[in-house]
């Protein structure tokens, strides 16, 4: 059972250290597995009050989750020191942290970068005092258990691990206790993560060094990391000058190092140095790797190399037929794959090679044709995208008595999945779920392809997308982000908030700041979707705030926006509520939150919305007070029929140093609009704008004109309409007509008014009579349905 206090800490933590990429990504800690049946999911339904509700279930109730061994308190101590307060004992930071790793290390489980973060803080933390209690210090063995576990590369982000393994080796240096599988280790996270070039040099260094002192043998196998290393990060000539200093250091040419460099080009499309390295003898004739014949084929396929490609085909025939290959059973299977794609040869001259292979090797049954063979031909098969040549290849296993393993179930799912075969690819799974085998990284991609394929369907089958999940969550593995955002979505849509729920509180907990932040816009995308109904991107901003409290500022603006475009004020009051009472200052709301909230009432005006967050700016310190925030509080009043009350702003406004700005004035003239005496407040405060002879804006002198209209005076409106042109340096356009139309008070006006703009302003008048139509407003007026937004 999960500690509550640590949920405590877990949640604080990730919240208040939101912006920095070194925090936990967890809310809750991962359970076993989803721990409700498939067919316990419940739906939304319609609340009824009925005594009926007496007899029926209680509502599914979520269950305490347990997460790794060792984690929380790892996390415990990351928030202690972050607080700068008492972090756990030794002895519980020591007991935590090897029962984390071995963990990893037993379960094969990826550390991810929150993790190396928290394990290498840790273990600066205790190497920086030492006790004779060997439970209150890292033992040799449990650092090299952390770094053997640091060697199972995260999905993105792998700064940390590099850190990380540096950290764990110097201290074993610091100790005097490494050994040549330390360095080694260190050599190859190095290598795996993008430091290839100072690995390179610490080899050198170390082969120098450690010259007499160990073998020849122990020293060169550390320059083989470096070499895929290089190879990995596309340093050519930095390749192929360690690779000739590894020769003549004593680096023997197998099938590996040949692999590596032909590889490298061949994946180039270099032909003259691919032809160069995979014609280059190989120590003691040995024939090149599985892997590098099947690169050598695509790239001759690719570069109209199929003569060169050929030749090397027949060779691979001969010493078949030979004795040096004879019972080379890889061999054997790469020349029935060659057969196919370079030779185009079908099913039936397939079958007969996979017979005289297995006649030829009758006495050495090891090396006979198997279910393998037959895996190999369907991994080409699915590489060339032919589905229908893949099933022959599984009919040719049947017919030749061979019993599919996880590996045909898994290649099955994968090319059925590619030709959205989903009844086929479900089928394919049923047939591999009862096998007992370890299942791969790579095989688990292909799970989370079934997975995301079936939430993609027009109509998802949940039951199966359930099925397939609870299925890798027995074994406990952690979908990928991508998987779980299709999972999450899907649920969504059905409404079955419980589902995502689970799937959140299983897998989000094991995931790095970058894979969290991919699932987070995923839901910050789902509420901002105007097809999503109210209810469901409610939903969705409830559970995004739940599981991710690092939402970023500008994302939750958005969805408080989106809920004032849905006409909803009050849940976009409620999500500003939430950024105001979050933990962390930097996610709080600023002065252009404010003002973005005031805007919003402009468009959706409720005046309990409004007061609420205006009560908030009274009690917010950290907002020091300005023009554009008298603005938009000016707006937010108007809007809400207050405008009174919203020009005592204007007050503050005409006694502050910074004074209005050009939207003030445009503001005022709103307010003015509404007001019973505005007419003659306009015209005081337009005739000292006159005196001060300043630029009026056409905003300016379009909300004068409009509040004019609006108390009735259409001759005076119609004068400034005239006199537009010679003020603003523009007469007149549809939304200037628009306007000033909307506001008249009675249909009369109205009705001249028309009559007026269709013979003084016919192109514009017409423009806005097809661009917007017409409706009735609450005095039963007709009004044009054109926008007039706010601006603070």
């Amino acid at each position: 059972m999960r500690s509550q206090l640590a949920r405590h800490v877990l949640r604080r933590l990730l919240a208040s250290e939101a912006s920095v990429a070194l925090f936990p990504s967890l809310i809750t800690p991962r359970p076993a597995l989803r721990i409700y049946p498939v067919r316990s999911r419940v739906t939304r339904t319609v609340q009824r009050r009925t005594f009926l509700k007496l007899f029926q279930k209680p509502p599914r109730t979520l269950k305490e989750l347990d997460s790794e061994p060792g984690y929380e308190t790892l996390l415990q101590f990351r928030a202690a020191e972050s607080d700068n307060v008492r972090p756990p004992p030794r002895v519980e930071l020591v007991k935590a942290w090897r029962e984390l790793f071995v963990y990893k290390t037993r379960h094969g489980r990826v550390v991810n970068s929150i993790q190396a973060i928290c394990a290498h803080r840790v273990l600066l933390y205790l190497s920086g005092q030492s006790t004779n209690n060997p439970d209150s210090n890292l033992s040799d063995e449990d650092l090299r258990i952390a770094r053997e576990s640091l060697l199972k590369p995260p999905r993105d982000d792998f700064t940390n691990h590099i850190e990380f393994s540096r950290a764990i080796y110097k201290e074993l240096e610091g100790r005097r206790e490494t050994q040549a599988k330390d360095f080694y280790a260190f050599v190859a996270a190095l290598s795996q993560y993008g430091k290839a070039l100072e690995a390179r040099d610490l080899v050198l260094d170390y082969y120098q060094k450690m010259a007499g002192k160990e073998s020849d043998v122990v020293r060169l196998r550390h320059f083989m990391p470096v070499i895929r290393g290089l190879a990995k990060e596309d340093r050519e000539a930095e390749l192929l000058d360690f690779v000739s200093q590894a020769r003549k250091a004593g680096v023997e040419y197998d099938p590996a190092l040949h692999g590596i460099v032909t590889t490298f080009f061949a994946q180039r499309d270099n032909v003259g140095e691919t032809k160069h390295w995979f014609n280059k003898p190989i120590n003691r004739d040995l024939p090149p790797a599985s892997t590098t014949y099947y690169e050598i084929l695509k790239f001759a396929l690719r570069n109209n190399q199929e003569e060169w490609a050929m030749g090397i085909y027949q060779n691979l025939i001969s010493r078949l037929e030979s004795e040096s290959l004879r019972y080379h059973k890889p061999g054997w299977d790469i020349s029935f794959q060659w057969a196919v794609l370079l030779l185009g040869k079908g099913i039936d001259h397939v079958e007969h090679m996979i017979a005289v292979a297995t006649e030829r090797t009758q006495d050495k049954p090891a090396s006979q044709p198997n279910i393998g063979t037959i895996n190999g031909l369907i991994k080409i098969a699915t590489d060339k995208n032919d589905p229908y040549l893949a099933e022959r290849f599984i009919a040719l296993a049947q017919k030749l008595g061979f019993e599919p393993n996880y590996k045909t179930y898994m290649l099955q799912l994968e090319y059925r999945i590619r030709a959205n075969d989903l009844d086929g690819a479900f089928a394919a799974y049923q047939s591999l779920q009862d096998l007992e085998e370890t299942t791969k990284d790579k095989e688990l991609s292909v799970l989370n392809s079934l997975i995301r394929a079936l939430c993609a369907a027009p109509h998802p089958n949940y039951e199966r997308v359930l099925e397939v999940t609870s299925y890798l969550e027995q074994r406990r593995v952690t979908l990928e982000p991508e998987t779980v955002v299709s999972i999450c979505m899907a649920f969504l849509r059905n409404d079955e908030t419980y589902e995502v729920i689970d799937t959140l509180s299983l897998h989000t907990v094991h995931y790095s700041l970058a894979e969290r932040h991919m699932v987070r816009k995923a839901f910050v995308q789902y509420c901002l979707e105007k097809k999503n109904s109210t209810a469901r991107v409610w939903d969705g901003y409830a559970l995004l705030r739940q599981f991710f409290p690092e939402v970023e500022t500008e994302d939750r603006v958005a969805i408080m926006d989106t809920f004032f475009d849905r006409k909803r004020a009050d849940m976009a009051a409620h999500v500003f509520g939430h950024m105001r009472a979050h933990g962390n200052p930097r996610l709080r709301p600023t002065l252009e939150t404010y003002v973005r909230f005031m805007e919003g009432i402009g468009r959706s005006p409720d005046e309990e919305s409004m007061r609420t967050v205006h009560n908030m700016l009274k009690m917010d310190t950290a907002i020091q007070t300005n023009t554009l925030l008298y603005n938009a509080l000016m707006i937010g009043y108007v809007a809400c029929g207050l405008p009174y009350r919203a020009l005592d702003f204007w007050t503050e406004i005409t006694t502050s140093p910074e004074g209005p700005s050009y939207n003030t004035l445009e503001i005022v003239f709103r307010a003015y609009e509404v007001t019973p005496d505005g007419d003659s407040l306009a015209n005081e405060l337009w005739e000292k704008i006159k005196r001060m002879d300043i630029e009026v804006p056409e905003k300016v002198y379009l909300a004068y004109a409009v509040t004019t209209a609006a108390h009735g005076h259409l001759t005076d409106a119609r004068t400034l309409l005239y006199d537009m042109d010679n003020v603003v340096g523009k007469g007149p356009d549809l939304h200037s007509l628009g306007h000033v139309f909307n506001v008249l008070p009675n249909r009369e006006m109205k009705e001249e008014f028309e009559a007026w703009a269709n013979e003084e302003y016919p192109q514009p008048w017409t423009h806005l009579k097809k661009k917007y139509g017409r409706r009735r407003n609450e005095d039963g007026l007709m009004v044009f349905k054109i926008p007039r937004p706010w601006k603070a």
